[in-house]
């Protein structure tokens, strides 16, 4: 691998089917990183040999299985056995899911609203509450539940087999709306000791996945504005020590002026689709925010001996080349399915003028 003159690589461990959270802002933006920058898939680090020594940013542990946890757990360890000096970021040992981070922001006073399991549902007092999974970026199971019976109600409506499933868990609704009504979703990213806000999402509905269609130029002005302030940092510094996590995305609201924890994501989408994707969006200073805060946590290049990741003879090179490529045929296939769509639209218009 070619590194930058004077400058150890930064090492990307995730899921093989989840590395275009990085994957689409490595191939498809300028940002300077490229010789420096490479993901290797859980599933390859066995078919490793030796690496140079660098950073180490361990994610996407929710979608590891309990063995593949603690083989990412013991890969952690045996590369700070190896080279104590190394930075690592997000320890798999330490990272907590969804739940019990939760429930750890509520015990120390940082979130009003607490999360329980479906078994322990009797024993809720505060409503209104609604069902989602843990480990799975998907909407909420059900809408805002306001008692016990409308609980009551909504499980039991569930599949059974979604209803036993020890993934579910049941939440206090913790958001709230602003003066004007509508509620905001903000996000921002903590790269080892860089915490930076990506965006102010703006919607009619308390759950928010994505900006409302209505997204108005004053509402990217606000937008923007949180990004050039960055005015909850000090607040987010401490969530992201309580949780013991040195990289991820935050998403968060404010309520009578504190911020409210929704969860953090530990493997992040930088950026979802490659430049000019839609049409007057400029997604280059997202892309711009993160390889800066990337360079935050390069290390000098270090003369200590190799690293041994896996009992293999496989190339960190050849094994990032087989992430990017995956990365490279999720988006043509997003393109594709993207011109027929709209292909289609445009054969029923046409059809529509002519009727």
């Amino acid at each position: 691998m070619t590194i930058v003159a004077g400058s150890s690589p930064i090492y990307y461990l995730c899921t093989r089917q989840h590395a275009y959270t990085i994957g689409v802002f490595l191939g498809y933006y300028p940002h300077g990183l490229g010789d420096v920058l490479r993901i290797i898939p859980y599933e390859e680090t066995g078919n490793l040999g030796s690496v140079t020594p660098g950073t180490f940013v361990f994610t996407d542990f929710e979608r590891l299985t309990p063995g593949q946890l603690q083989a990412a757990a013991s890969l952690f360890d045996g590369i700070a056995a190896q080279n104590p000096g190394l930075l690592l970021l997000n320890n798999p040992a330490r990272v907590p899911g969804r739940f019990d981070l939760l429930r750890r922001l509520k015990q120390a006073g940082l979130n009003g609203f607490d999360v329980h399991r479906l078994y322990r549902r009797e024993a809720i007092l505060r409503f209104p509450v609604f069902v989602r999974w843990e480990s799975r970026h998907e909407p909420p199971l059900t809408g805002l539940l306001e008692s016990a019976e409308a609980l009551e109600a909504a499980t039991a409506a569930l599949p059974n087999h979604i209803r036993q499933d020890p993934d579910l868990m049941i939440v206090e609704y913790g958001a709230a709306p602003s003066a004007d009504g509508r509620f905001r979703k903000y996000s921002a990213y903590k790269v080892g000791a860089t915490i930076y806000p990506q965006h102010c999402f703006i919607n009619e509905g308390w759950y928010i996945k994505f900006p409302s269609t209505r997204f108005t130029e004053a509402d990217r002005t606000e937008s923007r504005a949180y990004v050039a302030e960055n005015p909850h940092s000090a607040e987010i510094e401490r969530v992201f020590a309580l949780a013991e996590i040195d990289y991820g995305r935050i998403d968060y609201g404010v309520v009578d002026g504190r911020i409210q924890t929704f969860e953090i994501n530990n493997n992040p989408t930088v950026l979802a689709r490659p430049p000019g994707w839609d049409a007057g969006a400029n997604y280059s200073r997202y892309a711009d925010m993160h390889a800066q805060a990337l360079r935050g946590i390069i290390r000098p290049a270090s003369s200590a001996a190799p690293l041994k990741l896996g009992e293999g003879s496989r190339s960190v090179d050849a094994v990032h080349a087989d992430a990017m490529r995956k990365v490279r045929w999720r988006i043509a296939w997003f393109h594709l399915r993207r011109s027929l769509s709209l292909r289609r639209l445009k054969k029923r218009l046409a059809s529509r003028s002519r009727a």
